[in-house]
């Protein structure tokens, strides 16, 4: 990893810049929002000098194929680490239970300049993500080894296999707490959210989403 310099001496000039760079080497902010699947109005934010999300950074270095420390930080090592790791990827299929899916092992892996060795991706099903931005066929990047916080999207496992993505409302030493949204009555109608709670005593593993892809 780089050095890091100081935080304070940073300037938000200098972090536009490097945002600036991205929307060159992409093609443009839309090209920019279309490859990390953020909105056109928040690469705008952030060239006004809006602070990303831990979430949108990481997909701003993905898309722009530079490192984490050379985004947050600057300085020369602009190129993602040659080292990537490679990312098994999972589909989901139907388990029987309305919003939860057993995982099937594709035979491709993925590749992310990530710190967690255990990462792993899964393909998403369903339209219970959707007003998250997280839309049937999308590639979900699960880091066990990363925190989840109220608000994220993370990959619920239970005990017993099954599987599902929600955003996590709230936890406690009993229960936890999630969100997600109703598939619409009709095409392109509104979803109903709605909320869950799961006995913790069933789950084997939260783990947040860190990066969602569009499959090429």
């Amino acid at each position: 990893m780089a050095p890091q310099p100081d935080i304070d001496t940073e300037t938000d000039s200098d972090f536009i810049a490097r945002i600036a760079r991205l929307v060159t080497r992409t093609g443009g902010q839309n090209a920019l929002a279309r490859a990390t699947g953020l909105s056109l109005g928040a690469i705008q934010r952030y060239l006004k000098g809006g602070e990303p999300t831990r979430g949108a950074l990481i997909r701003l270095a993905t898309a722009g194929n530079v490192s984490l420390d050379w985004l947050v930080y600057g300085g020369m090592d602009e190129q993602s680490s040659p080292g990537h790791h490679p990312v098994p990827v999972y589909g989901f299929a139907e388990c029987g239970l309305q919003g939860w899916y057993n995982p099937v092992r594709y035979k491709i892996n993925a590749t992310l300049d990530w710190p967690d060795p255990e990462l792993y991706a899964v393909v998403a099903s369903g339209l219970s993500m959707v007003p998250e931005g997280i839309h049937p066929g999308h590639i979900c990047i699960i880091s066990p080894n990363t925190r989840a916080h109220m608000g994220d999207a993370v990959l619920i496992r239970r005990n017993d296999g099954a599987s599902t993505i929600k955003r996590l409302v709230r936890e406690d030493d009993t229960w936890v707490h999630v969100q997600g949204w109703l598939d619409p009555e009709k095409e392109n109608g509104p979803q109903i959210p709605y909320t869950d709670q799961i006995k913790r005593s069933v789950i084997e593993q939260i783990a947040p989403v860190i990066f969602i892809k569009r499959r090429a």
